[in-house]
């Protein structure tokens, strides 16, 4: 009894290892002024950053592509699921376009050695991107929003793209629950 005990807080701490602890969460700054329902199109811009290091400089470089592939692999797994009927880079359309625009605010690589040894925490990845959803026709802002993500721990102390895939988690959960709550489509059960 014991043994099998021992084997199963074993296999339990080898899986929490390996598996890392990123985690991710948004905060509405600036509840919708507009339901996003009334946009066909939603136009990903480039991304920037408030900050002037290089690696969160390449971050806000490379965020919005890949924002984008993970709304279109969403949008793959869940067909008919998405109130846009375009989402795009870039666009010169102006009428019926949402517009996003997304700042790095926050970037911390943390310490990959104090994640590996201490964990819970310790060296902890962050990243916090703040986006602003915008009626490209009219300039008025509907939508800000934070995104957050962090990396607690993790395999060999885990990669702070960890972080970032978590931000982009952070937009996914976002518009699923957006879309959800005002019965823009149907509820998962």
């Amino acid at each position: 009894m014991i043994i099998n005990k021992l084997k199963l807080l074993i296999i339990f701490g080898i899986a929490l290892f390996i598996s890392g602890c990123a985690s991710s969460h948004y905060s509405v700054l600036q509840a919708p002024s507009q339901p996003v329902n009334t946009f066909d199109k939603l136009e990903i811009a480039d991304f920037t950053s408030n900050l002037k290091d290089e690696v969160s400089i390449d971050l806000a470089d490379r965020f919005a592509g890949q924002l984008y592939r993970a709304i279109m692999k969403e949008r793959e797994l869940h067909p008919g699921e998405s109130v846009f009927e375009e989402i795009v880079l870039d666009t010169d359309d102006v009428e019926g376009v949402l517009l996003l625009n997304g700042t790095v605010i926050s970037f911390e690589e943390g310490s990959r050695a104090a994640r590996y040894f201490i964990g819970f925490g310790a060296g902890k990845a962050y990243c916090t991107i703040q986006a602003v959803f915008t009626n490209k026709a009219t300039g008025e802002d509907i939508i800000r929003t934070n995104f957050d993500g962090e990396l607690s721990m993790g395999l060999f102390g885990g990669s702070p793209e960890e972080a970032v895939d978590a931000v982009v988690k952070a937009f996914i959960t976002y518009f699923d629950e957006y879309f959800e709550k005002e019965g823009l489509r149907p509820s998962k059960t």
